[in-house]
């Protein structure tokens, strides 16, 4: 814990002149509220404090990511304070914040948390509220969205047995995406060019960061261990044509388009539980289509908002 606390304070220094604007200036407005140029470095230092690698990135480009970061998360609370009290820190809620930050930066204790974050400049009050925005979102997509989720179970029992048939091994992959979606006028083939050209100039990290809709953009595409039992065939048809630290070709999925990296791979034994399997399987089904809501809700919002650059 301390190497990794002397690690980002080495991290942290390299940004320390964007610990304060010299003048607040008022960069955008959506509806009743405001981005200011201070909200955009706190964003700037949010990012880096999940996702070191950003440090790599041109600060222009850096500025961009912020901006388009504060922007989504203005969007989504401007949506979240018509259903929820989110500005209220209940105790309940606190609690299950904390608990994602520690799952997040693997750091368990209150303390350490905070000194992570004041690395950054950062006050734990600022980033528990990013965090609310986060969990209320997705309590907003299930609510609205969960009785729309379409699973037939009896096909993913038969899968979980057919996959398992005869296997005293099974793979395991450790993976990392990138989910984008195409804009008006853009065309899918160059856009494809330019991830891949970043994934090569800046790493897969940041390109996720760049280029992700997904919630795994701010930990730079990070998925981690998966089962290969837990993935489409689409997807295992690609992982299994490609080495280690290579990438699949685009992948279809909903309204939008996936690029996996495989990080690593390794055999696991293959003890089946079918029940446990297979609840696995629909729980996967259901973020994924629960994901797609989410990316298709908050579009429809961002094409309703007009957003001001002042």
């Amino acid at each position: 814990m301390k190497k990794l606390l002397i690690f980002f304070s080495i991290v942290a220094l390299s940004f320390v002149n964007f610990a304060k604007a010299s003048e607040i200036k008022i960069l955008y407005k959506l509806e009743n509220e405001i981005i200011t140029n201070q909200d955009v470095i706190d964003e700037l230092n949010y990012l880096v404090s999940l996702n070191n690698n950003l440090t790599s990135l041109e600060k222009n480009k850096l500025n961009q990511i912020a901006i388009r970061s504060i922007i989504k998360e203005k969007i989504k609370y401007l949506e979240l304070k018509k259903y929820f009290k989110i500005d209220e820190n209940t105790k309940e809620v606190d609690d299950i914040v904390l608990k994602e930050i520690n799952k997040r930066l693997g750091i368990n204790d209150l303390e350490n948390i905070e000194k992570h974050f004041s690395l950054f400049n950062l006050s734990l009050k600022q980033v528990k509220f990013k965090i609310r925005v986060e969990l209320f979102w997705n309590k907003l997509i299930y609510d609205r969205y969960n009785n729309k989720i379409s699973i037939n179970k009896k096909d993913l029992k038969k899968k979980v047995l057919n996959d398992f048939k005869n296997k005293v091994f099974i793979d395991e992959y450790f993976l990392k995406e990138i989910l984008f979606n195409l804009e008006e006028n853009e065309n899918l083939e160059k856009k494809y060019l330019d991830i891949k050209n970043t994934i090569k100039s800046t790493g897969f990290e940041n390109a996720a960061n760049i280029y992700s809709v997904s919630d795994t953009s701010k930990f730079g595409g990070e998925i981690g261990w998966v089962n290969k039992l837990q993935l489409s065939e689409k997807i295992t048809n690609q992982l299994d044509e490609i080495e280690i630290g290579g990438l699949t070709n685009y992948i279809p999925v909903g309204n939008s388009y996936l690029i996996i990296k495989l990080d690593n791979k390794r055999k696991i034994k293959s003890e089946i539980d079918l029940d446990k399997e297979t609840e696995i399987l629909i729980q996967k089904e259901t973020d994924r289509q629960l994901n797609q809501y989410s990316i298709n809700l908050f579009n429809k919002l961002k094409k309703n908002i007009f957003i001001y650059e002042l």
